[in-house]
């Protein structure tokens, strides 16, 4: 069985669950479209520094790979998906995305902002800005964010000439409100949260990409809407994840759709080994519930022991009904 064969299955011409961030399957979700309208304005308004922040998997770099394809048509744009580098290395970064480096690779540090200040000035009198978007902000070196801050300095009589766009994981804004960091919070002029998807938009996004591959009349019942996004909270992450190995299942059994029972298969064939070793579940707590009211019985604790009778009895029928 390959991957071609559970999607021929299925008449999908491609596979619409894929984790890359592919730009043709962009769902532009309530929070999606709210981040990007924001960016846009402060972009326009000339804002130095942008903040978002979102959750691991909520659609951080797809949405990054839309917008920058967007704004590349009126500004000129950079984006820096590795950003564990320090300050040097920052610039050279900026200035490789550019195609500026060329002979750069030794120079210093002050000539290379020299470099990266001649190119802004240049690039203002033909009427353009340039944006620099770092995704994964938050895995920035302090001194690189504070790099990043000294960058905003560039700026004509008018307006700025560089924009930044930080978006990572929360621990971003965890680190920019240290108070070494104090400065930069004081100019950042937007922050932005992006949300999970409701469980509506959730069932819509994946009609969504199943109809771009080729399959809009295949959808989900209402049972596995429910389950879909119970399993998932919305994040677009696990949605791939658990649709893609919910269709594989579904190959696997010739079924001709995917159903609540499928992905709640799909769900624990994804767990990792041994994550359910000593979970709590419903025997084990009620099987302490029943010991400890037991006791009381057998200790003959008045004024309760025929309560708590009546109590064990009962527990001890639920115990026996979670019995596998």
């Amino acid at each position: 069985m390959t991957a071609v064969d559970h999607l021929a299955y299925f008449g999908l011409s491609d596979n619409p669950f894929r984790l890359t961030p592919d730009r043709d399957y962009f769902f532009p979700s309530r929070s999606h479209t709210a981040v990007a309208e924001v960016l846009r304005f402060g972009l326009e308004q000339g804002d130095g520094f942008l903040l978002v922040i979102g959750e691991v998997g909520t659609g951080k770099t797809m949405l990054l790979r839309t917008l920058g394809a967007e704004l590349s048509k009126r500004y000129e744009t950079v984006l820096l998906l590795s950003p564990l580098l320090a300050p040097r290395e920052l610039v050279l970064a900026i200035l490789s995305d550019l195609n500026l480096a060329d002979g750069l690779e030794t120079a210093g540090h002050d000539h290379l902002l020299h470099r990266l200040n001649d190119y802004l000035y240049g690039l203002a009198t033909s009427g353009r800005r340039l944006a620099v978007i770092i995704d994964e902000a938050q895995s920035l070196p302090e001194e690189s964010i504070e790099q990043l801050r000294l960058l905003s300095n560039f700026e004509s009589d008018t307006q700025k000439l560089l924009h930044i766009v930080l978006v990572g994981q929360p621990e971003l804004l965890e680190k920019i409100e240290r108070p070494g960091l104090r400065q930069l919070l004081q100019r950042l002029t937007i922050m932005e949260t992006l949300q999970p998807l409701s469980r509506r938009e959730a069932a819509e996004y994946v009609h969504y990409r199943l109809q771009k591959a080729g399959r809009g009349d295949l959808r989900l019942g209402w049972p596995a809407r429910r389950a879909l996004y119970r399993l998932t909270g919305g994040v677009p992450r696990r949605i791939n994840k658990l649709m893609a190995r919910a269709l594989l299942l579904a190959y696997a059994r010739r079924r001709k759709f995917v159903d609540r029972a499928t992905l709640g298969e799909a769900a624990a064939s994804l767990e990792t080994p041994g994550k359910t070793k000593g979970r709590s579940g419903p025997l084990p707590l009620l099987a302490a519930l029943a010991g400890i009211l037991l006791a009381l019985v057998l200790l003959g604790a008045p004024p309760f022991a025929a309560t708590m009778e009546k109590i064990v009895g009962q527990g001890l029928r639920l115990v026996a009904v979670a019995l596998p």
